[in-house]
């Protein structure tokens, strides 16, 4: 099945949004962040795992930024589960956005990664640029 470029960059950009809305969630609904926060906390601990993404629509498959995505996000859910659902367990400040960053970086590189070879065994390719 071949996949129109444009639509390719949609479905990427649209799962980019979608992690930031997650987090977006996790600031508003969680940690009642204002919106300067909120912006902080992206360009701190969500711009960097999410570079893979982001690089991942200037390549020939723009669909690996829905695989970096797909392996990202479980990361800032674990991060709602540990600072919002979950109850308190003591011991001081929450370091969870640290394993965010740590864990969900090569997650994310991972995912784009190997989103183009299995792409290929599903048969789904790009339309090349025009």
């Amino acid at each position: 099945m071949l996949i129109s470029r444009r639509q390719a960059l949609t479905t990427g950009m649209t799962a980019i949004a979608l992690v930031i809305a997650l987090q977006a969630f996790n600031s508003v609904g969680c940690y009642r962040h204002t919106l300067p926060t909120f912006l902080q906390v992206v360009g701190m601990f969500v711009l960097v795992p999410l570079l893979p993404a982001l690089v991942s629509l200037l390549t020939v498959n723009p669909l690996r930024a829905v695989g970096a995505c797909l392996l990202f996000a479980p990361w800032l859910v674990l991060a709602y589960y540990t600072d919002c659902v979950r109850p308190y367990q003591g011991g001081g400040a929450s370091m969870i956005y640290v394993a965010v960053l740590m864990w969900g970086t090569p997650c994310a590189i991972i995912g784009a990664l190997l989103t183009g070879p299995a792409m290929r065994l599903l048969g789904v390719s790009v339309a090349p640029r025009q």
